[in-house]
């Protein structure tokens, strides 16, 4: 049985969902499920880079 491929909200790239994450791209996920709305959306590269991003950037008000 093949799995569905999505292509990334954010650059395009073709993904699976579903697929084995890194730390950085569970916190991503997280992310996009909580603050967001696009959880499902994003392939694996963008997840990481917006959980990088956000932990550099994202001020907790």
């Amino acid at each position: 049985m093949e799995k569905e491929t999505k292509a990334c909200a954010i650059c395009g790239n073709e993904f699976t969902p579903g697929e084995e994450r890194t730390p950085y791209e569970e916190a991503g996920e997280w992310l996009a499920t909580e603050l967001w709305s696009d959880a499902g959306t994003l392939c694996p590269q963008c997840l990481d880079n917006r959980a990088k991003l956000a932990m550099m950037y994202v001020i907790d008000r």
